[in-house]
């Protein structure tokens, strides 16, 4: 019986992380506004998930709790998995925010047969996203040590508040090392900022050559430690810092282009004259994923835009993408492109097969022809002397040397 415990920072997609990584079936409580549409309820109920009711949801519904909290014991007595957020809510700052009560509550009830004999266990989980809701981006999964509750169980007896207040600090102590924990409000675009700019070189001083996620993420937990050392002795040196981070970022705005494009100077002519050859040569292919898979795609995206918590549109947009669209347009264009056709059905199948994979080689294309362009729009810029393009790429040089001698390098 495993109580899994992961941070909460982007909505539905966090329990497809865990019911995708996970070794087993999960069992997920979820809050309950978000089953009040009976479409959305079946496909949650599908993917066994359960609500839980809030103080805010309405002092009628409080009682409901009461139900699901039975069944989520039942499901450890059946030494089953059970996933409950401990943070309560999704949020879009990557820090950990206050644990509350009800995965300790949930916990301590299914322990009670076996006192203090090992059985549930808690398992903290750590999420790192590249981005919250951009496509084809990075997902570091980390799971930690379990905790057993019977550790607890003698302290909880004595008294039940400070039993769950231990565990608490203890999951809290756990879960930190498992993700990215930004806690100083002040500096919080800063420092993400500086995660981006800085990585490479934090490595290089660690002495990490490797360039994995995980590599990347030590550099990042690092960093951040540091720069709250720096915090605390020298504020104004940081601010100083961060002005320079914000002039950075905003010359960045209105060049419209990305850190990366500064550090390497865009493409030289020969590179950028190799990626446009790749990409005449294979635009059938893009066209082809184009066609049968742009309705999937961009649909979702148009639907979710006037969503205001950005937490939940890749949720919104994989649930109408994957679910929805994507099997209903790739059926359809297959049932046209056999009829149409009239070959035998084993080409039928391999239409269907290959739809998926060219539509998301016409992605690749798209987003490789978007860097190819601003890479090699900067580099004519640097050519030209165009002083925007040159100042940034000043401005780099002192960030990547001001943040080293405050890192302490």
């Amino acid at each position: 019986p495993v109580l899994f415990a992961p941070n909460h920072q982007n909505a539905l997609m966090d329990a497809l992380i865990l019911l995708f990584s996970a070794p087993e079936d999960v069992v997920f409580l979820a809050r309950a506004d978000i089953f009040n549409s009976r479409v959305l309820a079946f496909f949650l109920n599908s993917m066994k998930m359960l609500p839980v009711f809030r103080q805010r949801d309405g002092a009628a519904d409080l009682g409901k709790n009461v139900d699901i909290f039975e069944i989520s014991v039942d499901v450890l007595h059946n030494r089953h998995h059970l996933c409950v957020m401990p943070e309560g809510n999704h949020g879009h700052q990557r820090r950990l925010r206050t644990i509350v009560k009800g995965i300790f509550r949930i916990g301590f009830k299914a322990q009670e047969e076996h006192g203090n004999k090992p059985f549930v266990k808690i398992v903290p989980v750590g999420f790192d996203m590249g981005h919250y809701v951009k496509q084809n981006q990075t997902l570091l999964i980390q799971y930690g040590k379990p905790i057993e509750v019977s550790e607890y169980w003698e302290q909880y007896q004595e008294n039940n508040a400070r039993g769950i207040n231990a565990m608490k600090s203890r999951l809290r102590e756990e879960m930190l090392p498992l993700m990215i924990n930004i806690e100083n409000d002040e500096f919080y675009e800063t420092i993400m900022e500086l995660k981006a700019i800085f990585n490479p070189q934090m490595r290089e001083i660690m002495g990490i050559s490797g360039e994995k996620l995980i590599d990347k993420f030590a550099a990042d937990k690092e960093l951040i430690v540091r720069i709250n050392t720096r915090i605390e002795k020298d504020p104004e040196a940081m601010r100083g810092l961060a002005a320079k981070v914000d002039s950075y970022v905003s010359g960045l705005k209105e060049m419209k282009i990305r850190d990366w494009v500064v550090r390497d100077r865009g493409y030289t002519l020969v590179r950028s004259l190799w990626r446009y050859l790749s990409l005449i040569l294979t635009f059938p292919v893009f066209l082809a994923g184009f066609i049968t898979s742009a309705l999937p795609y961009l649909l979702p995206g148009y639907l979710v835009r006037n969503v205001k918590d950005l937490q939940f549109h890749s949720s919104l947009k994989a649930g109408l993408g994957i679910l929805l669209l994507f099997p209903l347009v790739y059926i359809l264009e297959t049932l046209a492109f056999g009829l149409i056709s009239g070959l035998p059905w084993w080409a039928w199948i391999a239409f269907l097969v290959a739809l998926l994979p060219v539509g998301k080689a016409a992605l690749i294309w798209y987003l490789r022809l978007k860097k190819t362009v601003r890479g090699a729009w900067f580099r004519r810029q640097l050519r030209r002397r165009k002083s925007e393009a040159w100042d940034l790429v000043e401005q780099r040089k002192e960030i990547l040397g001001e943040t080293a001698r405050l890192v302490g390098h």
